[in-house]
């Protein structure tokens, strides 16, 4: 059902659970220490689960979110230097940008240079456990349009965008844009 943060879980345990006294314990104190009660998603539990699939309308041909998908995917594949896979199932994209046309070697850096330029968040790939500095993560869920302006902004940032070394004053190397800063 799409509410950010409203995650509702639950726990079977089947066979002799003598066997597993310590390790229910355990699970049950962890939760109680790190976990607080989602009331409403607890709410929406039953209706999550025996209700409307939503979802369907949402995802099948003409839908929201296979637009957006469709949309996001199409505009990253068409910016020289980027690739991107069809997702089938998340709701965001995992592009891969091309090391060497950019001179990647931190996508954090990348990153950063785009919020500071164009005001647009994009997430490293880096801070998903990927590795290499090559792959970034783009939420599909915003409008069509708000989509379309952000990798619009993307695309133009991404037209000349190299990463290169310079030192600064502490001596240190790091990485900046070519144009701008």
């Amino acid at each position: 059902y799409r509410s950010a943060g409203f995650r509702v879980g639950w726990m079977v345990v089947s066979g002799k659970k003598e066997r597993a006294v310590d390790y229910i314990r355990g699970l049950d104190m962890l939760a109680n220490m790190r976990l607080c009660s989602n009331v409403p998603g607890q709410y929406a539990i039953q209706t999550a689960l025996n209700g409307r699939r939503s979802i369907d309308d949402l995802v099948g041909s003409g839908g929201r979110l296979r637009v957006q998908r469709d949309l996001c995917v199409e505009m990253l594949n068409a910016i020289p230097g980027v690739s991107c896979v069809r997702p089938k199932a998340a709701l965001y994209c995992f592009p891969k940008l091309d090391v060497d046309r950019f001179g990647l070697q931190s996508d954090e850096r990348l990153v950063l240079d785009f919020l500071k330029q164009e005001k647009v968040l994009l997430v490293q790939g880096t801070g998903f456990n990927w590795t290499e500095p090559d792959h970034l993560r783009i939420v599909f869920l915003p409008p069509a349009e708000q989509l379309r302006e952000a990798l619009d902004r993307f695309a133009a940032f991404l037209d000349g965008y190299v990463q290169r070394e310079e030192d600064d004053p502490a001596g240190r190397s790091r990485r900046r844009r070519r144009h701008g800063e």
